[in-house]
């Protein structure tokens, strides 16, 4: 079935690039497929590496082709950068299976007028050396192809952190992520999830800055298979979003607005959080993920939770005791787990995407009483959607000032602005970025 696995991670990657993200439409297909639990992590590395490494693989596949490359048909390129992703990056798969069955999959796919071509070319790829250092004098495009990123990105990067740190990000954003968990809040389904483990025998490894978190980093697929996800003992999250909701500092019986709260993880954390007493009111403009949110509350079993569709930007918003603002942003934090993001992202989504985050944030300030807290977060390492548009906020609106996270937030990642903020190669987790701001 693993030839299987491999058609299906075609069928995937060769999409149209509209049809919307491509860690939806992988959990969509695999959903729909009789795969086991081997075959479908087979998959998941085959769709999410070539994905990440695309321009690595197509400079590589370029040099051993003998036309032009980017002539070549769209279809024939995702066969030839399977398998070349298989021949140097998947050390599970012998060279000659990966050629074996990159050509057996172009017969398989309709493909089979291809099949001398791609043998060809993988076969040539296989003799050349597989380069990973560069010269200190290496350009900034020369990076970019190195690493398999966009170059206006790196030219971003060099300028704010060297190269030094660019190419550690880089490297972070090429490996596959840890999946991390956060355990229920109540001792009941923590002691469940120890029994369970326990009897699956499987080590949770807690988290060294936030123990509600933990990994199993051997086997993370057991936790995620269908009859024990919904048991509703966990939800899937990384640490540095913990360390959003723990800067929200959600308290039992609070009434807490979270706006764009999808996919609804920190929503359903913030309504573990508050217990059946408090209120989760979760604002969120995009259909798609309103049925996300809906189906992580009804996996959980939480049910004080009032979904309220629509724009944010705009509506009135009741009144409550904290306000949090995941805002939408580029994501140049979390690009590892997001395998296409970095080639979906152009460079004026920068301004579009500050613009949107000022608005919500000055909407949200509106409506924020004295002594109650806004959090406002991003999941970007970029300063125009982080300190910077902080600062142009606070100018414009002087009543409001920056107040001190509280302790449950890991000091080591709070900059000297006192902002959280985690650099990936740094602190191991995702790159996140969070104030909290009341008004005087």
């Amino acid at each position: 079935m693993i030839d299987e696995a491999r058609k299906i991670a075609f069928r995937v990657l060769s999409r149209p690039a509209k049809v919307g993200r491509i860690n939806d439409t992988l959990h969509q297909t695999l959903s729909n497929t009789s795969l086991s639990s081997r075959e479908k992590r087979f998959t998941t590395e085959l769709v999410m590496g070539t994905t990440r490494m695309k321009r690595r693989l197509d400079a590589d596949l370029a040099a051993c082709y003998r036309s032009r490359y980017d002539h070549m048909q769209r279809e024939v390129k995702w066969l030839l950068r399977l398998g070349a992703y298989q021949l140097h990056y998947m050390d599970g798969v012998p060279p000659h299976a990966a050629l074996s069955a990159t050509a057996d999959l172009a017969r398989n796919v309709n493909l089979a007028r291809a099949v001398k071509l791609v043998n060809g070319v993988l076969r040539e790829l296989q003799r050349r050396d597989h380069a990973g250092v560069f010269p200190a004098e290496a350009t900034p495009d020369e990076l970019a192809t190195a690493f398999s990123h966009p170059t206006w990105l790196v030219e971003r990067w060099l300028e704010h952190w060297g190269r030094e740190r660019t190419v550690d990000l880089m490297e972070w954003n090429n490996r596959r992520p840890t999946i991390w968990f956060r355990q229920r809040k109540d001792a009941t389904h923590q002691q469940r999830l120890a029994q369970w483990a326990q009897s699956r025998d499987l080590t949770l490894e807690a988290h060294s800055r936030l123990p509600d978190y933990f990994a199993a980093t051997d086997t993370p697929a057991a936790l995620l298979e269908p009859a024990v996800m919904e048991q509703g003992l966990f939800i899937v999250q990384d640490p540095a979003s913990g360390a959003i909701v723990n800067a929200v500092d959600p308290q039992p019986g609070e009434v807490i607005l979270d706006l764009c709260a999808g996919p609804g993880g920190k929503t359903a954390a913030l309504a573990d959080c508050v217990g059946p007493t408090g209120r989760i009111l979760a604002y969120e403009i995009d259909h798609q993920r309103v049925k996300q949110i809906n189906s992580t509350l009804n996996r959980l079993g939480l049910e004080n939770v009032d979904i309220l569709p629509g724009d944010a930007t705009s509506r009135p918003l009741m009144e409550a005791d904290k306000i949090l603002i995941d805002a939408p942003c580029t994501g140049t934090g979390v690009m590892a787990r997001r395998a296409d993001l970095r080639w979906r992202r152009q460079p004026q989504h920068l301004t579009e995407l500050s613009s949107l985050q000022m608005t919500l944030l000055e909407h949200a300030a509106r409506h924020l009483r004295p002594g109650a807290t806004l959090v406002y977060a991003t999941c970007s390492l970029e300063p125009e959607e982080n300190w910077d548009l902080v600062q142009k906020f606070q100018e414009r609106n002087q009543n409001t000032y920056l107040a001190p996270m509280p302790s449950a937030v890991p000091p080591v990642w709070l900059n000297d602005n006192g902002a959280l903020q985690t650099f990936p190669p740094d602190h191991h987790v995702d790159g996140l970025f969070a104030v909290r701001l009341q008004v005087s």
